[in-house]
């Protein structure tokens, strides 16, 4: 079944406008076909009610049931270098329940942040694109970048990638609990400087083995173990 996204409720209406219109005529949907469309928190089954070339307006079926996430994570993403890099993070911190990304500025990572914040509508997308793929129905909240060295420990566990420190092993995190910070770092990795930073405010080292990861790919293996436990 197809998904789409709408911001926009009338009665038993749904309505959908300009890109998830695009979308609609991509997937050329028949008059008859049942999709499913995401509105605040929820996702129901529909069919074409009424459609103009600017406009499809979705008659509600039923409301669907969806599994929601049982953690709170939230995940402190250090910017790599090329920000297209960013964007598969996004995509993929959206499809694994992450509830927001952080993006943080540290001495190895991308720094311009002009150009960050410019990037952060593009990333707003893309956690609609890949809700719709995921069946999503809430949005990973996107925060402004932030500076490492502001970060503090706010949730019951929390937690600093880094494989170049003798660590705990994600064995001895409490996996249990409801919910976690994530910082990662960018390539290369944090600074000894950063590191006993942020060591010292009370995040604890785990160690990702056994090998070392790209920073993509340990933003996702974290976040699928955390989710997943």
């Amino acid at each position: 079944m197809h998904i789409f996204y709408s911001e926009e409720k009338k009665g038993n209406k749904l309505i959908l406008r300009e890109q998830e219109v695009k979308h609609f005529r991509v997937r050329r949907i028949q008059k008859n076909e049942i999709f499913g469309v995401i509105y605040h928190g929820e996702l129901y089954k529909c069919k074409i009610a009424y459609e103009d070339r600017n406009t499809i307006i979705c008659e509600i079926i039923e409301k669907l049931k969806v599994k929601k996430p049982l953690k709170s994570i939230t995940l402190y993403q250090c910017i790599t270098q090329d920000l297209k890099t960013m964007d598969l993070i996004v995509r993929q911190a959206t499809e694994l329940g992450a509830e927001k990304l952080v993006p943080v500025i540290s001495e190895r990572s991308f720094r311009k942040k002009e150009a960050i914040l410019k990037r952060i509508d593009k990333w707003k997308r893309i956690v609609i694109e890949a809700m719709k793929q995921s069946r999503r129905t809430i949005p990973m909240k996107i925060e402004e970048p932030v500076n490492l060295t502001d970060l503090e420990p706010t949730m019951e566990e929390n937690l600093l990638l880094d494989n170049f420190y003798e660590g705990l092993s994600v064995k001895d995190v409490n996996l249990k609990a409801n919910s976690f910070s994530v910082i990662v770092g960018p390539e290369g990795g944090f600074s000894e400087k950063e590191g006993n930073l942020l060591r010292g405010r009370g995040f604890k080292s785990v160690l990702l083995e056994p090998y070392t990861l790209r920073t993509e790919t340990a933003s996702v293996a974290i976040l699928s173990i955390l989710m997943n436990c």
